[in-house]
C-alpha cells in the first residue's frame, strides 16, 4: 500500500462513506481514517491527505490541517452524500488520475526531482507583512544549486531575469499558461529558456540556486491567476494565488526515473549499529553487550583507542566501523587547517585498521560546536567542511567522508541554529560528502512514529535522494522510560531501518559512559545490562 496517500472521511455514517469510496480506494492502495488528526499526523509531512467536505461539520477541515499541518499535501471532494461522492470518485478511476487534477482548470505537475516543501504558501505572517503580504506568496521547494527545474505546465515564457536589478527572486523564469495563469520560478542560477520559447510542462528551463533574497538554495514557485485580487478570490496582491491545490505531488520519496539512486552500499541493507564508550577505552562489560545484542557495526570517537577496533573485530570479524571526528569548538574559531592537523594522527590508526567511513565533526547547528564562533551560519560551515575533506582526502585517499548529524529542532538562541535552515543553508556540503549523517531522537512511542523524532530520517532521503544515509546517532532521551520499553523500540527502529534503501546504519547512542547520559547508556557503570542488549539479540533479523 502506498505509504503517503490517505482519505479522510465523514464521522457521520462512515460505513455508508467507506462503501462509497471502496474502489477508489482498492484502486489506489490508499489509506482510510474518520478522524482528522489521524490524517494529519499519517507519515507527516510526507502524506497527501484527500479530504471529503460532505456537511457544514467539514467546512473548516482544509483550513484546520493547513494550520495544524502546514506540510501535509491537500486534496479537497465536495460530496453532500456517499451517493454524491461516488460518481466523483468513479471519474478518478476511469481517468487513472487519483487526484481528479487531469479536469481542473490548471494542473502544475511536481518542479524540482525533490518531493520536499520547505516552506509552505501562507506562512509566516510576521515576516510578510513588512512587504504588504499577508504570508509567504508562494512555496518553496527543494532544489540543491545546480538542480533541475522543470515547467509545472504548457506554456510560454514570458520573462527571464538575469538577476539585474537587485530583485527579490534573483534570477527567475516566468511563464504565462491558459486560463489568465502564471508560474514564477525563482532564486536560480541559471534560466535555459528564453523570452518566447513555448515549454511543455516537464521541460527543463532552469537550474536552481540561491540568488536575490533566500536564505539557502531552493525553488519558490509562485502562482498568479489575472483578475484574481480585483474579483476578490485571493487575499494577495498582484493576483497571487496559492499553488497547493493546483500542484500534482510524486508519491513520498519519488524522484524523476533519471534521477533514480544507484547507492554505493554493497551489504544492500542497514545494520544494527552501536555508539561505543562515550569517554575512554571499550571496557569488557562493553564487548558483552555488543555480544549479546550481536551488534554488527560500531562507531567511534577519534579520540577512542585504537586498539578497540581489534577487540571487536576478534569478538566479530564482519563488523564494520565508523569514526567520528572529536575536538573542542565551543567558545573557539577552529580553521580547517588547525582541524585537519589534530585529526591527522587521530585517523591514521584506524585508517591504517581498515576503517573507512569518517563523519566529520558534530551537530554543527549548536554553539558549542561551532556555531556563532567558527561559522556563522550552514553557508560557512559548507565552506569550512568542503575545505577540510579536501585536505584530508589527499592523506587519506580511500576514505568516505561523512555530512555529521545535525541537532534537531527549532532555532534557540545561543543554542541551536534550526536543523532544517542550517540543512538548506549547508547543502553544498553535504552535496560535497561521500555519505551523510542524521540524528534521531524521540522520547515516547509516539514521537517515535512521528518526522520530529524517530521518522527524523526520512526528511534526509527526500532532500538527498541520491546519496548514502547513516543514522549517526539515534535513542530515546526520556529519564522517565524504562530500559524495557526503550529495547523493544529500539528493535522496531532498527527492524524498519533493515529494509529502507540506501541506509548504510543505525548506531544507538551509547553503549556506555563515566559520568554522562545516564538514561541512554545500555549498561551501569558497575557491569550490569540493561534490558535493552537482550532485546536488540533477541531480534528476528
Amino acid at each position: 500500500m502506498p505509504d503517503n496517500h490517505i482519505i479522510l472521511l465523514p464521522k457521520a455514517d462512515y460505513y455508508q462513506w467507506v462503501a462509497a469510496s471502496r474502489a477508489y480506494v482498492l484502486k489506489f492502495q490508499l489509506n482510510v481514517t474518520p478522524d482528522v488528526d489521524s490524517a494529519g499526523r499519517f507519515n507527516y509531512p510526507g502524506q497527501l491527505i484527500t479530504y471529503v467536505v460532505g456537511s457544514d461539520a467539514e467546512r473548516n477541515t482544509g483550513k484546520y490541517l493547513s494550520e495544524k499541518y502546514p506540510l501535509a499535501k491537500l486534496d479537497m471532494l465536495a460530496a453532500a452524500s456517499p451517493a454524491a461522492l461516488a460518481p466523483l470518485l468513479a471519474a478518478r478511476i476511469a481517468s487513472g488520475d487519483r487526484l481528479g487534477a487531469a479536469d481542473a482548470p490548471l494542473r502544475l505537475v511536481w518542479p524540482t526531482d525533490y518531493n520536499v516543501v520547505t516552506q509552505p504558501f501562507g506562512v509566516n505572517a510576521d515576516i510578510y507583512r513588512r512587504f504588504g503580504l499577508p504570508g509567504h506568496e508562494g512555496i518553496d521547494i527543494r532544489a540543491p544549486m545546480n538542480a533541475n527545474i522543470y515547467a509545472c505546465a504548457d506554456g510560454m515564457v514570458s520573462r527571464v531575469n538575469d538577476g539585474s536589478g537587485n530583485h527579490a527572486y534573483g534570477i527567475h523564469v516566468r511563464i504565462n499558461h491558459r486560463d489568465g495563469y502564471q508560474t514564477i520560478y525563482a532564486h536560480l542560477t541559471q534560466a535555459l529558456v528564453t523570452v518566447g520559447q513555448g515549454v511543455v510542462a516537464g521541460e527543463r528551463i532552469g537550474l536552481g540556486d540561491s540568488t536575490g533574497n533566500s536564505s539557502g538554495s531552493h525553488l519558490h514557485l509562485t502562482l498568479k491567476k489575472a483578475g484574481a485580487t480585483a474579483a476578490g478570490l485571493t487575499a494577495y496582491p498582484n493576483d497571487i494565488v496559492d499553488p497547493a491545490p493546483f500542484l500534482v505531488a510524486p508519491l513520498a520519496g519519488a524522484t524523476k526515473p533519471a534521477q533514480a539512486a544507484k547507492f554505493d552500499w554493497p551489504l544492500n541493507r542497514c545494520l544494527v549499529g552501536l555508539h561505543s564508550r562515550a569517554d575512554g577505552p571499550v571496557q569488557p562489560p562493553d564487548l558483552e553487550v555488543i555480544k549479546a545484542a550481536r551488534i554488527e557495526a560500531v562507531k567511534f570517537l577519534s579520540s577512542a583507542q585504537p586498539a578497540d577496533v581489534d577487540q571487536i573485530r576478534a569478538l566479530r570479524p564482519d563488523a564494520f566501523f565508523m569514526v567520528r571526528m572529536f575536538a573542542g569548538f565551543n567558545n573557539r574559531v577552529v580553521t580547517p587547517a588547525d582541524f585537519c592537523s589534530w585529526m591527522e594522527y587521530e585517523l591514521k590508526p584506524f585508517y591504517e585498521r581498515g576503517v573507512r567511513y569518517f563523519e566529520v565533526h558534530n551537530e554543527p547547528n549548536l554553539q558549542i560546536e561551532g556555531w556563532g564562533y567558527t561559522w556563522q551560519d550552514g553557508r560557512q560551515f559548507a565552506a569550512w567542511f568542503i575545505d577540510v575533506i579536501r585536505r584530508l582526502r589527499l592523506l587519506y585517499p580511500l576514505a568516505k567522508f561523512g555530512f555529521p548529524g545535525l541537532s534537531p529542532g527549532h532555532t534557540i538562541p545561543g543554542q541551536r541554529l534550526e536543523l532544517a535552515l542550517f540543512l538548506d543553508q549547508s547543502d553544498e556540503a553535504a552535496r560535497a560528502a561521500d555519505w551523510v549523517g542524521c540524528h534521531c531522537y524521540w522520547q515516547d512511542e509516539a514521537s517515535l512514529r512521528q518526522p520530529a523524532g524517530g521518522l527524523g530520517y526520512e526528511d534526509y532521503r527526500r532532500r538527498f535522494p541520491d546519496k548514502l544515509l547513516f543514522v549517526t546517532e539515534f535513542s530515546n532521551t526520556s529519564p522517565t522510560a524504562d530500559a524495557q520499553s526503550k529495547g523493544v523500540q529500539y528493535v522496531e527502529f532498527y527492524r524498519r531501518l533493515r529494509v529502507a534503501p540506501g541506509i548504510g546504519a543505525a548506531f544507538a547512542f551509547v553503549v556506555s559512559a563515566s559520568a554522562n547520559f545516564p538514561h541512554e547508556v545500555w549498561r551501569a557503570e558497575d557491569g550490569r545490562a540493561t534490558a535493552v542488549p537482550a532485546l536488540v539479540g533477541k531480534r528476528g533479523f
